[in-house]
């Protein structure tokens, strides 16, 4: 049935699809029901009650480009979307905004899986910070604990923000790894 449902919102066919919300983005319209949305983002239902919005009126979406809201859509017919470095950021944020908690841990995910490098983790660990992504935090600290001779004795070490450091510092490492890395500091 799930599937069925995402086909109809694939095609887009107004005479098919029996849509009852449109949304305009970067001038295309992109047609939903009001029903799979409003489900899951209590946020979405408030907007689109009769309160906020008027019927036959497009609902105008600017922070987001066409292709990432049309993946946040899918996510809500289906519980999957396509998830890439360059969307990740964009669909964190919506999962956040639109308050549908099963996208973010789903964003949550594919972050705690993505490529790290010295020079990622400090920015990596600030997003996992604003949107409180716990399996990314994890991945940080499994990635300081795989790489710390690697990340002390880099260039980017001594730049990384005290918070970091401190965050950092929470990896239960032994002595010897102290050492090390209180020489990259020193």
């Amino acid at each position: 049935m799930q599937n069925e449902r995402l086909k109809i919102f694939q095609q887009q066919n107004l005479e098919n699809g029996r849509f009852d919300v449109t949304f305009e983005i970067q001038g295309k319209q992109l047609h939903a029901h009001k029903f799979i949305i409003t489900s899951v983002s209590e946020p979405m239902d408030s907007w689109l009650s009769d309160r906020w919005t008027t019927k036959d009126s497009g609902v105008k979406i600017e922070n987001y480009s066409y292709d990432d809201f049309c993946e946040f859509l899918t996510f809500l017919y289906c519980s999957e979307c396509k998830l890439t470095e360059e969307n990740i950021v964009k669909m964190t944020d919506m999962a956040e905004f639109y308050g549908v908690q099963c996208l973010k841990e789903f964003c949550d995910e594919f972050l705690h899986d993505m490529k790290k490098s010295v020079e990622t983790i400090e920015e990596l660990f600030d997003f996992a910070q604003k949107y409180s992504l716990p399996k990314l935090e994890d991945s940080i600290k499994s990635f300081f604990w795989e790489h710390y001779e690697i990340v002390c004795k880099s260039d980017a070490f001594i730049d990384f923000n005290k918070p970091f450091v401190a965050f950092l510092l929470t990896v239960d490492i032994s002595l010897y790894k102290k050492e090390t890395l209180f020489e990259g500091v020193s």
